[in-house]
């Protein structure tokens, strides 16, 4: 799964998502669906970060939670 994101610094995309992996985030992230997450590769591209993930899941189960965890969207 891919994903560009924008208005956010990398660094601070990775915070999110390093406090999601290890549970210390304040959305519904869900530890189950994290450990099938095999791999997560942010990296700097212009106008914002691409977001590749890695593992047994699929956007449409990560992608509301995503969205809820890195920009404070509830659905």
């Amino acid at each position: 799964m891919k994903a560009f994101l924008s208005g956010f610094s990398t660094e601070e995309l990775e915070a999110k998502i390093e406090a999601c992996q290890s549970g210390n985030c304040d959305c519904a992230c869900d530890p189950a669906l994290m450990q099938k997450i095999e791999g997560i590769e942010l990296t700097t591209v212009e106008g914002g970060s691409m977001l590749s993930i890695t593992g047994d899941v699929n956007a449409d189960t990560l992608a509301p939670m995503m969205k809820e965890c890195l920009f404070g969207e509830k659905q």
